[in-house]
């Protein structure tokens, strides 16, 4: 499972900026920290390996090579290419002090007092030669394992742009993973186009055949469509489904409203799930240029897609049991972003207390995390978890 540990990046939130980098409050971080640490013991306790991201990118930039492109990459995607030079000498930056920059920013004054000269360059309204990305704590977003291969998200949002770049470095560069294949949205890729953008979130595996994808504020139908095409000249897949939820900040994503815990059990927000459009279904189809993605107008219910997929009649819980009031309050709180981790165990946040009983009511062991400051970034347990392999 990949992670990665709230940093100094939380602490560069205020009141002014919160809502630009994404944030309804301000996190403290001392007890931020303690939390998401418990969660990872949490998830050690049950049998799964957690590995950070930050710490392979800390053996990724020791290489002289590989530090080069990463800090060349960073800068140009932030605007400030000419600050490139000064981020790749290691004598002024060693690796740790370096991936704690790429997180939380630099300013005017800690450029100065790491190289001993003023930055003439640029900085943004808030100050900043390189700003901060304070969301980096949700990995599932800048990418997806499909099977064997990986998906590199291209994000909505300028502000975690980066996010999505250091997660590539690692999948693309890090001797753990560079004998896999990024099979979309690869440095170089044509489907690295800021209108083409899509995020972890939306992406739920049905099946070894099958993939649902959330049609959302974050991820536009063009992208799924694209993303089907290469799962399928890969035969990874067979096939894709979209369904289009509200696009709002409310419900970001896919897997705020809709969650799966079991093979045929799924944890549903009644309000948005209930009034689904309907869904399309994306199948291979052959072309000149080679396979294509062709997209029919499902006639089924996503419930009865469900049931197809899954081989059998499909339970949903309702967030918070169903009842509107409570259902609102705890989806807002991350009440339907459960993790499961083996069926039907899933990590939920205490909070939510009316969602984690109906959970047990139908069988489902709940592992109860503290949540005070992790859910201020507007996150769940599912949002802070990016698994790069799962037992079948």
């Amino acid at each position: 499972m990949l992670v990665h540990r709230p940093g100094e990046e939380i602490e560069r939130l205020t009141h002014d900026n919160m809502r630009t980098y994404l944030f309804e409050d301000i996190p403290f971080l001392r007890r931020m920290r303690a939390e998401h640490d418990k969660f990872v013991d949490r998830m050690r306790s049950e049998g799964i390996e957690v590995v950070y991201v930050e710490r392979y990118l800390e053996e990724l930039v020791q290489d002289e090579v590989l530090r080069r492109q990463v800090v060349v990459e960073v800068c140009k995607q932030a605007g400030v290419a000419r600050l490139a030079d000064d981020l790749s000498d290691a004598r002024a930056w060693d690796p740790q002090a370096l991936v704690s920059l790429l997180y939380c920013g630099l300013r005017p004054d800690e450029y100065a007092d790491r190289l001993g000269r003023s930055w003439s360059g640029a900085c943004d309204a808030e100050g900043f030669v390189l700003t901060p990305i304070p969301n980096a704590y949700f990995t599932r977003d800048p990418a997806v394992v499909v099977r064997d291969v990986a998906i590199s998200c291209n994000m909505l949002y300028a502000q975690r742009r980066r996010e999505a770049l250091l997660t590539r470095a690692v999948l693309e560069r890090h001797r753990d993973f560079c004998d896999h294949e990024v099979a979309f949205g690869g440095t170089g890729d044509a489907t690295d186009d800021e209108r083409l953008t899509i995020e972890g979130g939306d992406v739920l595996v049905l099946s070894p055949e099958a993939l649902l994808v959330g049609d959302s504020e974050r991820t536009k139908s063009e992208s799924i469509q694209r993303l089907a095409e290469r799962l399928f000249a890969g035969g990874r897949m067979k096939r894709v489904y979209s369904i289009r939820i509200p696009s709002d900040r409310a419900f970001m994503h896919l897997d705020t409203v809709f969650t799966i815990l079991a093979p045929r059990v799924v944890l549903w927000y009644g309000q948005v799930m209930d009034d689904l459009e309907g869904v399309d279904r994306y199948e291979p189809g052959a072309s000149d240029e080679g396979v294509t993605a062709v997209r029919h107008a499902e006639s089924r219910t996503l419930q009865e897609v469900l049931a197809a997929e899954f081989g059998g009649p499909v339970t949903v819980i309702r967030t918070a049991g169903g009842r509107p009031h409570f259902a609102a309050r705890e989806q807002r709180a991350d009440g339907t972003n459960a993790f499961a981790i083996a069926p039907n165990v899933a990590i939920t946040y205490e909070r939510n207390e009316r969602t984690n009983e109906a959970l047990r009511a139908h069988g489902v062991r709940c592992i109860n995390i503290d949540d005070s400051e992790l859910v201020r970034g507007l996150g769940g347990p599912r949002c802070m978890t990016m698994p790069l392999c799962r037992s079948t």
